[in-house]
């Protein structure tokens, strides 16, 4: 019995977090972040966990790329709170909260208690041999942050703290390679013992002050426009790797990792309705905002367009000065036959997606006057 790429997506979406469940690297909060930095990277982890107080705090390599020095810096100062999930909850829900935190793990509790982690990886893994036909330029993130070989690897590590992420292709006049946060990771570590000559380093020159093509990873995971989500699953699976570059012919197109394609088994933001929105502010006051704003806009846009499949949000914090916070924010909507995108960006997300709508109705009304006049 054959399934549709949705069917298979809900029955993988009904499996519980408890067959997924994997061993936490739990933590002590008086440990130094050298020492947890040398921890991940020995065991290959992204994640490391602790109790502080009731609440269950994470820290991730990312976070640890915030550090100013990771040799000094204190632990609670970068550390933060993480949401949890339960061990009966369906992969969904684990799904949705890794989607809209931009997480790549989270810790499984019992009773309050870290029983171990549930991670994107095993997710993905899990959605090997499936037949998912979604096109992989449907969940990918298009025209991703790159930079030059001769760019600083301390460009890099800044790129990936401000835009919140993990891989960054280094382009010239094709794709030359990647940093990853493991790479940037390893050198701050190891900064002391490194082969100064190869990396371009001098005796002199500070750990990251040298060119990222000394760190970069050559043999980058590609895949077509043209590949189903599917293909990418087992690329991804069959390199062990955590990202995808997207091509067409030379040039890049956009970037998936596996936190893009687990977002396909996010819970929906509300029932019956086809929306789906990733990259929730971290307040939950903005984050409730942005929720209830989008599904105004995608019941604005069910009644107006009826072919209308689905609706997808993605918000970035692209900078943030003093207090004031600027928001990227893409709405993409998917017909039988087309996929529109648009974009807009400001520091009140409440603005943002009401100039957007209001773009969109004068679209709309332009597009239904074109079509009375024919």
């Amino acid at each position: 019995m054959k399934f549709d790429s949705n069917q298979i997506l809900n029955r993988i979406g009904k499996k519980k977090v408890s067959d997924f469940i994997e061993s936490a690297n739990i933590i002590n909060s008086n440990e130094s972040v050298s020492k947890i930095l040398g921890n991940l990277i020995k065991i290959n982890n992204y994640s490391v966990y602790f109790k502080n107080g009731n609440k269950i705090t994470a820290i991730n390599l990312r976070d640890i790329l915030s550090a100013r020095d990771v040799h000094s810096q204190k632990l609670n100062s970068i550390a933060k709170s993480t949401p949890t999930i339960e061990e009966d909850s369906n992969i969904s829900s684990a799904a949705g909260l890794m989607s809209l935190y931009r997480l790549r793990s989270l810790p499984v509790i019992e009773d309050g208690e870290i029983i171990g982690q549930i991670t994107t990886k095993s997710i993905v893994k899990s959605m090997d041999h499936t037949d998912i036909k979604v096109r992989s330029t449907k969940i990918m993130t298009a025209n991703p942050v790159c930079i030059h070989e001769n760019d600083l690897a301390l460009t890099a590590k800044n790129l990936m703290v401000r835009h919140r992420i993990d891989h960054v292709p280094i382009v010239e006049d094709n794709l030359k390679g990647i940093v990853t946060s493991f790479d940037i990771a390893k050198i701050l570590l190891t900064a002391d013992n490194l082969d100064n000559e190869h990396l371009g380093r001098t005796e002199h020159t500070r750990p990251l002050e040298f060119p990222v093509k000394g760190i970069a990873e050559r043999n980058a995971t590609i895949s077509s426009v043209d590949h189903s989500v599917a293909k990418v699953i087992q690329l991804l699976n069959t390199n062990n790797s955590t990202y995808s570059i997207v091509t067409l012919g030379d040039e890049i197109q956009g970037i998936i990792t596996h936190r893009d394609i687990i977002s396909l088994l996010g819970e929906k933001v509300e029932e019956d309705v086809p929306a789906y929105i990733i990259g929730l502010p971290d307040d939950p006051f903005a984050s409730e905002l942005a929720k209830t704003k989008f599904n105004t806009l995608v019941k604005f846009l069910t009644k107006t367009m009826p072919d209308l499949e689905e609706a997808r949000c993605r918000i970035r914090l692209s900078t943030v000065r003093g207090r004031t916070k600027k928001y990227e924010i893409e709405v993409s909507i998917f017909t039988p036959t087309n996929r529109y995108s648009y974009r807009n960006e400001g520091s009140d997300l409440a603005t943002i997606f009401d100039q957007m709508k209001d773009s969109l109705k004068n679209k709309l009304t332009q597009k239904n006057q074109k079509r009375v006049k024919e």
